[in-house]
C-alpha cells in the first residue's frame, strides 16, 4: 500500500515538473515574441546601397529592404490604408502574405485606385478585399495594421505610418520618412480609424 503511494508521488512530481517545464517554455517564448519595436525607416531621394530585390528583378534601398522585412511578418492579419498603391515589390509582398493565409484588406482613394499602374485591380483579382469611396476629399492616409486582429501571444501587433506612398517615385525618388511601433496606445488609435473607414466606404465589385 506504501509502495503505490510513493509511486503515486512520483508520477505527480514528474508531471508537476514537466508541466512546469513547459509553463516556463511558454512565458519565456511569450516575453521574447512580444517585444517592443520602435523604428523609423527614411527613404533619401534614391541614395545609398542598392541590392537584388526578392519580390521583383529590380534593385532596391536598404530602407526598402526593411519595410520589406516588416511586410513578411504578418501570421494573421494585413489591413492597408494607402492613397496609391503602384510599386510592384510591395505588390508583390503582399501577396505573398495572401497566398500563405494571412487576412489581408485593402483601403485606398477612389480616385487613386484605377490610376496608370495602379496594382489594386491585380490584388482585387486575387480575391484580396479593396474599399473606397467617391468623394471630393482625399483618402490620404498612409498606414499599415500588422496582426492587430487577434490575441495571439505569438506575434507583435504593429502599426506602420508615415509620408511614404507605395509609389516608385515615393521610394525611390523622394525624401521620405516611415516609423514602425509596437506601442499599443498608436496601434489601437490606427486600428479604431482603419474599421471605422472599413465600415464607412464601400466594397470594390469587379
Amino acid at each position: 500500500m506504501l509502495s503505490k503511494y510513493y509511486k503515486n508521488l512520483l508520477l505527480m512530481s514528474i508531471s508537476l515538473a514537466f508541466v512546469s517545464h513547459l509553463a516556463y517554455k511558454y512565458f519565456k517564448k511569450k516575453r521574447n515574441v512580444r517585444r517592443e519595436i520602435h523604428e523609423v525607416i527614411m527613404f533619401s531621394n534614391g541614395t545609398g546601397e542598392l541590392k537584388k530585390s526578392k519580390y521583383s528583378r529590380c534593385m532596391i534601398s536598404k530602407s526598402m529592404d526593411r519595410l520589406l522585412y516588416y511586410l513578411n511578418t504578418p501570421r494573421h492579419s494585413l489591413d492597408i490604408c494607402m492613397y496609391v498603391l503602384t510599386n510592384l515589390d510591395l505588390t508583390n509582398a503582399v501577396l505573398k502574405m495572401h497566398y500563405r493565409g494571412v487576412k489581408i484588406r485593402l483601403i485606398i482613394d477612389a480616385d487613386m485606385a484605377y490610376c496608370s499602374g495602379s496594382n489594386v485591380r491585380r490584388l482585387e483579382k486575387q480575391g484580396i478585399p479593396v474599399r473606397w469611396m467617391k468623394s471630393t476629399n482625399l483618402m490620404h492616409h498612409k498606414f499599415v495594421l500588422i496582426d492587430t486582429l487577434n490575441d495571439d501571444d505569438m506575434t507583435t501587433p504593429l502599426v506602420i505610418m508615415g509620408s511614404l506612398n507605395w509609389t516608385n517615385q515615393a521610394l525611390c525618388g523622394n525624401w521620405e520618412d516611415v516609423a514602425v511601433t509596437s506601442q499599443m496606445e498608436l496601434v489601437q488609435q490606427y486600428r479604431a480609424e482603419f474599421e471605422r473607414l472599413w465600415i464607412l466606404f464601400k466594397p470594390v465589385l469587379l
